[in-house]
C-alpha cells in the first residue's frame, strides 16, 4: 500500500488551516454557479495542498473542490476539501475544517480532518485505527436513543426532510466535521443532504477506520469510485454504525 507519512500530511492540514485563519472573520465571499460560497482562503489553501502533493508525491492524481478533477485513472487520487463549511467560516463560525483524503482504487484509504480553531485532528493512516488528535475512536451503536443523542443535520435539512429522530439534531456546517463526530461516538448519525467526493473522502476514511458506513436512504453502501469524476452523491445518505443505518433511516422522510 503506499507509503504516505501522516505526520507530513498532518502538517500540510495545519498550514492550510494557519492560512486560512489569517482571513477568519475577514474574509471577501463569492457565490459559485452553484451557488454556495468560495473565499480567496479557499483558493490559497487549496493551491497549497496540490503543490505540497505534486512535489511529494507526483505519480498520484488530485482532485479538489476549487481547481476541480484532474487525473484520475491513477492508483491513488487525493481529494481535497480546502474549507469544507465555507458558509460556517464566513459566518465566523468555528466548525470548518481541512479535510485531506486519499483515495485507493476509488476507496476512501487515509485522511486527515483538522478543525483549526478548535486545534482538533481526526485522521487515520489506512491501518485500521481512527483517531481523534491521539485518541484511538469508534463509532456507537446502542439499542435505545434519549434525548441527549444527535444526529448531524444540514442548514437546509428542514426545507428537504421529515425528520423524526427522538434525540436531537444538531447543523455544524461542515459534512467532513458532521462524519468526524459520528466517527468519535459523539454523534449517533449524520443525515448528509447532498455531497461530492471531495467532500467526504477523508472523513469516510475515518469514519470505516472507526467501524462506521455510509449508505444511501434507499438501502445500498455509497460507492465512491462513481464520484472520482466530481459528480455528486445520487440521494441523501445516512453516516453511521451498521447496526444503526437502518433505524436512522427510518427516521428521515423526503418531502
Amino acid at each position: 500500500m503506499s507509503n504516505v507519512d501522516m505526520a507530513e500530511v498532518r502538517a500540510w492540514a495545519r498550514e492550510g488551516g494557519e492560512m486560512a485563519k489569517r482571513y477568519f472573520n475577514n474574509v471577501a465571499r463569492e457565490l459559485k454557479a452553484d451557488q454556495s460560497w468560495v473565499t480567496q482562503a479557499d483558493v490559497e489553501v487549496e493551491q497549497m495542498l496540490r503543490e505540497r502533493i505534486t512535489q511529494r508525491y507526483p505519480d498520484h492524481g488530485i482532485m479538489g473542490e476549487e481547481q476541480g478533477v484532474g487525473e484520475i485513472d491513477r492508483e491513488y487520487v487525493w481529494s481535497l476539501d480546502p474549507i469544507d463549511g465555507t458558509g460556517a467560516f464566513v459566518s465566523g463560525l468555528p466548525l470548518w475544517c481541512v479535510s485531506i483524503g486519499l483515495m485507493h482504487h476509488g476507496a476512501p484509504y487515509l485522511g486527515v480532518v483538522y478543525l483549526p480553531i478548535l486545534d482538533d485532528y481526526y485522521w487515520t493512516d489506512g491501518q485500521g485505527t481512527a483517531y481523534w488528535n491521539e485518541t484511538p475512536i469508534s463509532v456507537i451503536d446502542t439499542d435505545t436513543i434519549d434525548d441527549n443523542d444527535w444526529l448531524a443535520v444540514s442548514s437546509y435539512a428542514h426545507r428537504i426532510f421529515d425528520i423524526s429522530f427522538p434525540g436531537k439534531t444538531r447543523s455544524l456546517s461542515s459534512i467532513a466535521a458532521d462524519i468526524c463526530y459520528v466517527a468519535r461516538g459523539s454523534a449517533l448519525g449524520a443525515l448528509i443532504a447532498k455531497a461530492k467526493l471531495w467532500d467526504v473522502a477523508a472523513a469516510m476514511a475515518i469514519l470505516h477506520a472507526a467501524g462506521g458506513v455510509v449508505h444511501l436512504l434507499s438501502g445500498p453502501r455509497v460507492e465512491t469510485d462513481m464520484l472520482l469524476d466530481g459528480r455528486p452523491m445520487e440521494e441523501p445518505c445516512i453516516a453511521a454504525a451498521p447496526g444503526m443505518i437502518k433505524r436512522l433511516t427510518s427516521y428521515v422522510a423526503r418531502r
